[in-house]
């Protein structure tokens, strides 16, 4: 007895907005319970290219109709159907991308959105690829937004991208959106400066805030009539937004943010040498800031010192491709998570940070990193990339990083290989210090077991993982090596200095081996394993867990 297709519908649509909206749309095929169901889903998703192969097909078998067709005549059924009986719209997401033409079709979406509008429409989702937001753009490649979008009083939720218009009349419009939680503007262009604050203005409840690559109208081309002028958002002054929580913002050279419940805030301009001019000093309750590519000013000691004193309940500072002094010092007793991601001329990080949980450092060179009070729950994760005329650089690294920390490590190596650049391995003294993890990355990797045995031979001089994974575009042929290596068939070269120390070589014990593209089966054989690996780099890992 099929006792799920008895539940409530209430139920049953909760069910299906948890689905990939393929697989909700499959459901139909289940019972008549689970068509009538669907029949009144409230929530209507056209945004992917494979739309015609899984929704139900209205038109019957008559193959005269296209495929642009059959969508029209299914979506308008389907907005019809749930307004004459009715029923809320919760979510309408449209991506015409592949569908249909902007120009062609304005018309009828026009009309979805009309309908979806009277039906209390929640969750307005418009995406469309046609458009350039660079110097110039074509009419013919945008859709403009109808009006009928402000006057939508049960919206809570707006997401706008690519090439979509917002016209003047929406300046000129007497607008509220009272119950509007969250406004995402991405690739979106308006055709006055004035619109975007009078639209975030008039949205009295709203937490969230996202705009990437907007621009702005700017005049038309003397030497083109068809061909429009338009220029990225120059400023952004966001005042009196009392609920605003989160500010995700892209592109903009001018930021001013005065909203006191401000929690997360991430910023990036333009690209790497634009200007920018980033003000957020009244948002004292922030918890989380994510600032990409501040090349044009070196981030500083005294920064770091006045962001914690202004911030005090700040938990996450992530910083990425930003300009630093050589040396800087970070001393929070709130932050919990810190991360460092390509930062030029960055060689020394002293870090106090007593609740720091998770810490992450990403760039080609190794800086001295020292740790003055740590948690005993941090994480350390350093992503940096090995050639072999700087192999000691490694080991260095690793010797100043405290042993307490060493237990929390994971490595991530990318290895560059130069030629045949490649060296013997390492010297060592004593047994390599232990880390929690390696994973490595080796891009055009020589098919050549002379190199695989120096690579291995100096990383396990500097660190021995507990574990070592192997991703994305590694040769079978290395892995396979690795793993005979460890199992003995191939003899690793001892390169003890004593008797009385011990190389990673001599001082394995167990080797255990698991791969992401397998169910857990120790009778596996390893080279049915390396078999049976996908074709695709994608979520590829085989992890070695070892003990000494």
């Amino acid at each position: 007895m099929d006792r799920l297709s008895g539940l409530p519908k209430t139920i049953l649509h909760d069910i299906l907005a948890r689905l990939p909206d393929k697989d909700a749309a499959k459901t139909i095929a289940l019972s008549k319970a689970w068509r009538d169901t669907w029949s009144s889903f409230p929530n209507l998703s056209v945004c992917s290219g494979d739309f015609f192969t899984t929704h139900e097909v209205p038109l019957g078998n008559d193959y005269s109709f296209s495929k642009q067709d059959i969508l029209i005549e299914y979506v308008t059924k389907r907005l019809m159907r749930l307004r004459d009986q009715g029923l809320a719209i919760k979510e309408f997401k449209l991506d015409f991308t592949n569908l249909l033409g902007p120009t062609r079709c304005s018309h009828l979406v026009d009309r979805w959105i009309q309908m979806a509008c009277e039906s209390g429409v929640k969750v307005l989702e418009l995406r469309q690829c046609g458009g350039y937001t660079g110097s110039k753009y074509s009419e013919d490649d945008w859709y403009d937004l109808p009006l009928c979008v402000i006057e939508a009083k049960s919206l809570t939720k707006l997401k706008l991208a690519g090439g979509i218009r917002i016209g003047q009349e929406f300046l000129n419009h007497s607008m509220k959106f009272p119950l509007v939680k969250m406004l995402s503007f991405a690739r979106v262009i308006f055709t006055h400066e004035g619109i975007i604050e009078h639209l975030i203005s008039h949205c009295p409840l709203i937490e969230h805030l996202t705009m990437e690559f907007c621009s702005v109208y700017n005049h038309l081309s003397i030497e083109d009539p068809l061909v429009q002028r338009s220029c990225r958002v120059k400023s952004l002054f966001l005042n009196g937004l009392q609920k605003l929580k989160e500010v995700n913002l892209i592109g903009i050279e001018e930021v001013h943010v005065d909203s006191p419940n401000l929690e997360n805030l991430c910023y990036r301009p333009l690209h790497f040498d634009a200007p920018c001019k980033l003000n957020f000093d009244s948002c004292i309750n922030l918890r989380r800031l994510f600032l990409l590519y501040l090349e044009s000013t070196a981030i500083a000691d005294k920064w770091f010192l006045e962001l914690f004193s202004n911030f005090p309940f700040l938990e996450s500072l992530k910083l990425g491709f930003c300009t630093m002094s050589e040396r800087i010092n970070i001393s929070s007793v709130q932050l919990k998570v810190l991360e460092l991601y390509h930062c030029s001329n960055l060689k020394e990080v002293n870090i106090d940070a007593p609740n720091l949980l998770s810490f992450d450092y990403a760039n080609y060179d190794e800086p001295v990193i020292s740790f003055l009070r740590v948690s005993n729950q941090l994480e350390v994760s350093v992503s940096t990339i090995l050639d072999f005329r700087r192999r000691f650089s490694l080991g260095k690294f690793i010797q100043n990083i405290p042993q307490k920390i060493l237990a929390s490590l994971s490595l991530v190596v990318s290895v560059l290989f130069l030629g045949n650049a490649y060296q013997p391995a390492l010297q060592v003294s004593s047994t390599p210090p232990s880390i929690k993890h390696l994973e490595l990355k080796v891009h055009s990797v020589p098919n050549n077991e002379a190199v695989f045995g120096p690579l291995m031979n100096c990383l396990l001089s500097s660190c021995f993982p507990k574990t070592i994974s192997f991703r994305y575009d590694i040769l079978n042929a290395f892995i396979e090596f690795f793993y005979e290596m460890l199992m003995g068939s191939k003899k690793g070269e001892c390169h003890c200095s004593s008797c009385n120390r011990k190389c990673w070589w001599h001082a394995l014990k167990i080797v255990k081996i698991s791969c992401s593209f397998m169910t857990d089966d120790e009778n596996t054989d390893f080279k049915a394993m390396l078999d049976a690996s996908p074709k695709s780099y994608e979520g590829k890992s085989i992890t070695f867990s070892l003990e000494m």
